[in-house]
């Protein structure tokens, strides 16, 4: 629980920087859109912590820290709900609609939300191998949810706020990194 409480407390001040201080989001959306993204953040921190320690002891991940990844990650998927629109997102919107990218994103997140639904349900049927391949293959199809939302504003670093990196792409390379962990392991074992 406290892992998963300095995850969130992490990545809530890190939204809070980006967003409200350097970006100049008005405060009154910190509750929803802010924490909206604290709370992807975090789920993702914890489902690439638990890949790590999967990989590093041979099966001992934690089921308290994908609890609450998943826990997290449900909590982002009713805030991200209730804020699809073109008020708060409009760049995935054209004439009142998703884009194509934006569609593809939430497709993705949909399925993202799912395995981390059926992993809960499945965990202990799996070996190690398998766990941590299904893990990291989860850790990056969210990483690409957030990809397809925001890689444009990746490549101009002075637009950042803050000189805060987007947490798009933040996202991006932790689900990369908890694919190449499983690769890796692919590899040795």
């Amino acid at each position: 629980m406290k892992t998963a409480l300095l995850a969130l407390l992490g990545s809530a001040m890190y939204a809070t920087a980006r967003y409200n201080i350097f970006k100049g989001v008005p405060w009154d959306d910190w509750p929803i859109y802010t924490l909206n993204k604290a709370f992807a953040l975090s789920a993702l921190v914890l489902l690439v912590l638990s890949v790590m320690r999967k990989w590093s002891a041979q099966g001992s991940s934690n089921a308290r820290t994908l609890h609450m990844a998943s826990v997290f990650g449900s909590v982002h998927v009713i805030l991200s709900l209730i804020l699809l629109s073109p008020a708060y997102y409009e760049r995935l919107f054209v004439q009142g609609k998703l884009t194509a990218l934006a569609g593809l994103s939430m497709a993705l997140g949909a399925v993202a939300a799912a395995g981390m639904l059926v992993g809960k349900r499945m965990r202990g049927d799996r070996d190690t191998g398998e766990g941590l391949r299904s893990l990291a293959i989860l850790a990056f199809a969210i990483g690409l949810h957030a990809m397809l939302q925001g890689f444009a504003g990746w490549f101009v670093p002075s637009k950042w706020p803050g000189m805060l990196p987007p947490m798009t792409l933040i996202s991006f390379l932790l689900g990369s990194a908890a694919m190449a962990i499983a690769l890796r392991r692919k590899r040795t074992a």
